[in-house]
C-alpha cells in the first residue's frame, strides 16, 4: 500500500509542477525583456517605476514558486521526473496496440520553454551589462533639479579636487568640480560642487555643461563635458542613448541569432497535426540509449575530401528503437540516458510524414501502447531505408484512439537542489540592488559579477553533491 501511495503522490505532484513551471517559463523572460528595454530607453518617471516594481515582483514570485517546489520535493534525479511524466501521460483509458491516433499533439509548451531559456540568457546578459556600466551618480540631485525645471549652461571650473586622471590631456578623468552659480539675492555667486566623469582631463577655467535651477543655487548642480551626459542625468536614464542603442542592438541581434539557430538546428517545434494515409508507421520497441554516427555516402559532394567528410559527419545521442531486428535512432530534446532507463521496453509505433523534414531529419512521433506521444526526429536516410526495406506501412488512423504528449521536461523545477535555487536568489538580490540603489562606484561591477557567477556556483555545488565518491575522485584525478 505504501508503494502505491508513493506512486500516486508522484503522479499527483508532477501534474502540479507543469502548471507552476509554465508560469515561471513565461513570467521570467517577459519580466526581464520588459525590464531591460525600459531600463535602456526610458528615463525616470511613473512608467519606469511601475515597470521596475512589477518586474521585480514577478521575478520574486517566480523565485518563490521555484523555492517552494524545491523545498517540498526538490533534488530529484532527472530519471525520476521522467518517470513521473511517463506515468502521467500514460493515464489514458484508450489503449490499442495496433491503432494509430488520428491527431498528433503539438509541442507548444516544450518550444516555449526552450525558447524562453534562450531569450532569458541573452536578456540577462544585456541587463547585467547595462546595470554594471550605468552611472547613477547625482541621481538624487538630478531628480530634484529636473523636477524644479533646471536649465543647462556652460560654466567655467573654478576649483578641482580629488582628481583621478591619466597623465595625458586627452585621458578621461574623475574629479570633484566646483563652479559658481548666480546668487538669488544678487551679489557674488554661490559655489556648487559636483562629481563627474569627464571624457578629457579638465583644468581651472575649463568650461563644463552645468545644469542648475535659475535663482535657486542652494539646490546644487550637476555637470559634465558632454551635453548628452548631463541630459541623461536630468532625464534619469541608466545610460546615454548612444550606449543604449549599442547595447540594445547587440542584445537584439544576439538573441535573434541564437533563437533562429536553435529553431533551425535543435528545435523539435511542430503544430498539432492530423495523421493521413500518407504517413508511414512501423512497430518498434525501445531498447535503450546509444550514439548514432551519420557520415555522407561515398562519392557524394559532402565526402569529396577528408575535410568535407569530417565537417558533414555528425554524431548524437539517441534512443535506440528496434523494428524487426533493425535499429532506428530516435533523438529529441531530452536526457537520453535518463529517458532510456524509464522508457526501455516500451512498445508502440513510430510515425512520420516523408515530407515533414527539418535539415537532415524527418519529424517523427513515437506513440506507445500506453497512450503517450513523444515528439522527436529520425535521420532522413534511416527513414528512407526503413521504407525501402519494407519495414513500414501506410498509417491507418483510428478516430477513437487518443495520445497524450509526453513532456519529459515537465518536472524541471524539482530537479534542482537548494544550492541551485540559492544561487539564483543571490543573483536576484544583486539585480535588485543595482536597480534600486542610486549610487556609483566600482561596487556596481563587483555586484554584477557576483550576480552572474552565483547561479553557476550553486549548480556546481549541486553537481558535486550528487556525484558519487568514486566518480568525484576520478574527476579530481583527471584535473590534476
Amino acid at each position: 500500500m505504501s508503494g502505491k501511495w508513493a506512486l500516486a503522490k508522484g503522479v499527483h505532484d508532477v501534474r502540479a509542477y507543469p502548471r507552476c513551471g509554465r508560469f515561471v517559463t513565461v513570467a521570467v523572460p517577459l519580466a526581464l525583456v520588459v525590464l531591460t528595454g525600459t531600463w535602456l530607453f526610458l528615463g525616470a518617471g511613473p512608467v519606469r517605476t511601475a515597470v521596475l516594481w512589477c518586474s521585480l515582483s514577478l521575478l520574486a514570485m517566480s523565485l518563490f514558486i521555484w523555492a517552494v517546489a524545491v523545498l517540498r520535493d526538490g533534488d530529484r534525479p532527472r530519471g525520476e521526473t521522467y518517470g513521473w511524466a511517463a506515468r502521467t501521460a500514460s493515464a489514458s483509458p484508450e489503449r490499442g496496440e495496433e491503432t494509430v491516433p488520428l491527431r498528433m499533439s503539438g509541442t507548444r509548451w516544450l518550444t516555449i520553454r526552450y525558447g524562453g531559456a534562450v531569450v532569458m540568457s541573452f536578456t540577462l546578459l544585456a541587463l547585467w551589462v547595462t546595470l554594471a556600466a550605468s552611472d547613477a551618480r547625482g541621481t538624487g540631485t538630478s531628480a530634484v533639479l529636473a523636477r524644479e525645471g533646471a536649465v543647462i549652461e556652460q560654466r567655467p571650473v573654478v576649483k578641482i579636487e580629488n582628481q583621478d586622471a591619466g597623465s595625458s590631456y586627452r585621458s578621461s578623468a574623475t574629479a570633484d568640480y566646483t563652479v559658481v552659480l548666480p546668487s538669488s539675492a544678487g551679489g557674488s555667486g554661490v559655489p556648487a560642487t559636483f562629481r563627474a566623469d569627464t571624457n578629457r582631463r579638465q583644468g581651472i577655467g575649463s568650461e563644463l555643461y552645468v545644469a542648475s535651477v535659475p535663482g535657486r543655487p542652494e539646490l546644487g548642480a550637476i555637470g559634465d563635458d558632454r551635453l548628452a551626459e548631463v541630459e541623461r542625468q536630468l532625464d534619469g536614464r541608466a545610460v546615454e542613448f548612444e550606449s543604449a542603442w549599442v547595447i540594445g542592438s547587440l542584445w537584439l541581434v544576439a538573441t535573434l541569432a541564437a533563437t533562429m539557430g536553435w529553431c533551425l538546428t535543435a528545435s523539435i517545434r511542430r503544430p498539432a497535426r492530423t495523421v493521413t494515409p500518407d504517413w508511414r508507421t512501423l512497430r518498434v520497441t525501445v531498447t535503450g540509449a546509444g550514439q548514432h554516427t551519420e557520415a555522407p555516402l561515398p562519392g557524394s559532394p559532402e565526402a569529396a575530401n577528408e575535410k568535407k567528410l569530417r565537417e558533414n559527419t555528425r554524431q548524437f545521442q539517441c534512443l535506440v528503437l528496434e523494428a524487426r531486428s533493425q535499429k532506428i535512432p530516435f533523438h529529441s530534446q531530452m536526457g537520453t540516458e535518463a529517458a532510456a532507463d524509464v522508457l526501455s521496453g516500451a512498445q508502440g509505433r513510430l510515425l512520420w510524414h516523408p515530407r515533414q523534414r527539418r535539415g537532415r531529419d524527418v519529424l517523427a512521433e513515437l506513440v506507445s501502447d500506453d497512450g503517450w506521444q513523444l515528439p522527436g526526429a529520425v535521420p532522413v536516410r534511416v527513414a528512407e531505408e526503413a521504407v525501402t526495406d519494407g519495414l513500414t506501412e501506410p498509417a491507418q488512423p483510428d478516430p477513437d484512439r487518443r495520445a497524450r504528449l509526453l513532456d519529459l521536461g515537465a518536472g524541471w523545477m524539482v530537479t534542482a537542489s537548494l544550492s541551485g535555487v540559492m544561487g539564483f536568489a543571490v543573483a536576484f538580490g544583486c539585480l535588485a540592488t543595482l536597480l534600486l540603489v542610486p549610487d556609483s562606484g566600482a561596487w556596481r561591477w563587483w555586484t554584477a559579477v557576483a550576480g552572474v557567477l552565483a547561479p553557476g556556483v550553486g549548480f556546481t555545488v549541486q553537481a558535486v553533491a550528487r556525484m558519487d565518491p568514486e566518480t568525484a575522485a576520478q574527476e579530481l584525478q583527471g584535473r590534476r
